[in-house]
């Protein structure tokens, strides 16, 4: 990536050292490969799917964003 800026460089990075990035994980929902951002307890929200078979990705309950629950189904 290039970045094309008139700032210096160290205001463009200011605080990039202090960014969180969230826990996820590779589980199976359902049978369906997806990644979870972990929010504990077993909770998480769906970040994205791994399947292959394109009829995983019309079911409305796996659409990223929505809560799961994914206890036990850690890859």
């Amino acid at each position: 990536m290039i970045l094309y800026t008139p700032m210096q460089l160290e205001l463009v990075l200011e605080g990039i050292e202090d960014m969180k990035h969230p826990v996820v994980r590779e589980v199976e929902l359902n049978g369906i490969p997806a990644v979870v951002e972990d929010k504990g307890f077993g909770q998480g929200k769906l970040v994205k799917l791994l399947s292959t078979d394109p009829n995983d990705y019309m079911d409305p309950n796996m659409i990223p964003g929505v809560s799961v629950n994914f206890l036990g189904t850690t890859k």
